[in-house]
């Protein structure tokens, strides 16, 4: 464990203004039914799409196989869990963990993939380009159903052929996933994931808290300007707000930000495009110049951190250079690295796993803790990668956004450790080697 003795903070009153990803974090999912959806979904497509075995349908969904963070090493058919410096901690082959001799053999004494360490010291190295088709790291909610059924996918393919030496799977899998994911099919039943939460959505969406709603109005009433920047299009944003929020979500925010295609909205400088708000839609040729200033009120799409930034202090009425902003995410690179490393904002992260130390009852244990996996945080007092990017990068780090609207706008949040969880460092961590670089 650090020896550091100074412990992080969170001075709410010294932000000018505040933003918020949506999925994750200001709304949460019920992840028994949302995961279930998503490895379906997924294995119908490989197997209707792309050709795979029906054996793969037969498939079962092991929930302890699940868990956010790991990487998929394409080419070899592997599923890895890192620690905070990039060695390999846990691994398997298909769906069949390897133990340590077989680690080693496979990469090395030093238990290392190359492409894993370019990820550990640049995220964005590997975001595209060839190193994307190699790898994925699984970072969210949405992600987190892929790794069992890339694995499964690579054991139907082994009992097919035990000549395999190289694995076409990841592929086949990304385009799954974009399939399902794209926007051009939120409306068309092409993406029988978005057919579901059409149908459904109380299904899969929870209700969120009151003290939370009523939090956000306190900021707001505080004199703070609040923004939603989520990467949902506007059409899935509608349904998935709608159904945590109520109707007049949109009204919760000075602004709301859709598509933003992160990490790059903090990176380049894409220009906003207007938003028809009755057909929830972008306006075709409605981009805004990168000098207009954004109003507030009005719903956007894609965009870039400077110039929302640069509004938000005009509609402040003080300088961007003297105006901080604060924004709270679940993802770890897309809302948390790069908004600080990139863009000079400062962030908290939004870790649900902590919920499995700090609520008894909590009702996705079996999706969320996982035996094969170990700890989302540690393994064998090792810290993981992304304890580590949250110790680096993160002001503080919660299990969600109903423990933050436990605090009063002029609150100072104190952390009782160097690391920036919050109320307490897990467990798994108190005799970790994490360190805060």
């Amino acid at each position: 464990m650090s020896d550091a003795t100074s412990t992080k903070e969170l001075d709410l009153s010294s932000y000018d203004i505040i933003g918020f990803d949506l999925d994750g974090t200001l709304l949460r999912y019920n992840l028994q039914e949302m995961s279930t959806l998503i490895y379906n979904v997924l294995k119908q497509h490989m197997v209707e799409q792309k050709g795979y075995s029906r054996a793969l349908l037969d498939k079962q969904l092991d929930m302890d196989f699940l868990q956010k963070g790991l990487l998929l090493d394409g080419p070899r058919g592997n599923v890895l869990k890192l620690s905070n410096t990039a060695t390999i901690l846990r691994a398997s082959h298909g769906t069949r963990k390897l133990s340590d001799a077989e680690i080693v053999a496979t990469y090395g004494p030093e238990r290392r993939l190359q492409v894993a360490n370019e990820f550990y010291k640049d995220p964005l190295s590997t975001w595209n380009g060839p190193a994307a088709e190699e790898m994925r790291t699984l970072l969210d909610y949405f992600d987190m159903p892929s790794a069992l059924v890339f694995a499964q996918a690579v054991d139907v393919v082994d009992a097919d052929s035990s000549q395999a030496n190289e694995y076409h799977v990841w592929q086949d899998l990304l385009e799954t996933l974009m399939h399902n994911y794209s926007r051009d099919h939120f409306g068309n039943n092409k993406s029988l994931y978005f057919k579901a939460m059409r149908a459904d959505p109380q299904r899969y969406v929870l209700r969120s808290s009151s003290k939370l709603v009523n939090w956000l109005h306190q900021l707001r009433a505080s004199g703070k300007k609040i923004f939603l920047l989520t990467g949902s299009n506007i059409d899935f944003a509608e349904l998935t707000a709608t159904q945590a929020f109520g109707p007049n979500w949109q009204q919760l925010f000075d602004i709301v930000a859709t598509y933003a295609k992160k990490p790059g909205f903090f990176t380049q400088q894409r220009p906003f495009l207007r938003v028809d708000n009755v057909a929830k839609c972008e306006l075709p040729n409605s981009e805004l110049s990168l000098q207009e200033t954004l109003v507030c009120g009005e719903v956007y799409s894609q965009g870039n951190w400077t110039q929302l930034h640069q509004s938000l202090a005009k509609h402040l009425k003080k300088d961007a250079g003297i105006t901080r902003g604060l924004y709270f995410g679940d993802n770890i690179i897309q809302d948390v690295y790069t908004p600080v490393q990139h863009a000079g904002i400062e962030c908290c992260a939004i870790a649900e796993e902590l919920l499995l130390l700090e609520q008894a009852d909590y009702p996705y244990t079996h999706v969320l803790g996982s035996q094969f996996w170990d700890s989302y945080f540690s393994v064998d007092k090792q810290a993981t990668l992304w304890s580590g990017f949250i110790a680096k990068y993160a002001k503080i780090c919660v299990s969600s956004m109903d423990q933050m609207a436990q605090t009063t706008p002029t609150q100072h949040i104190h952390c009782s450790n160097a690391h920036g969880f919050y109320p307490a460092l897990p467990k798994q961590l108190e005799d970790s080697n994490l360190l805060t670089i």
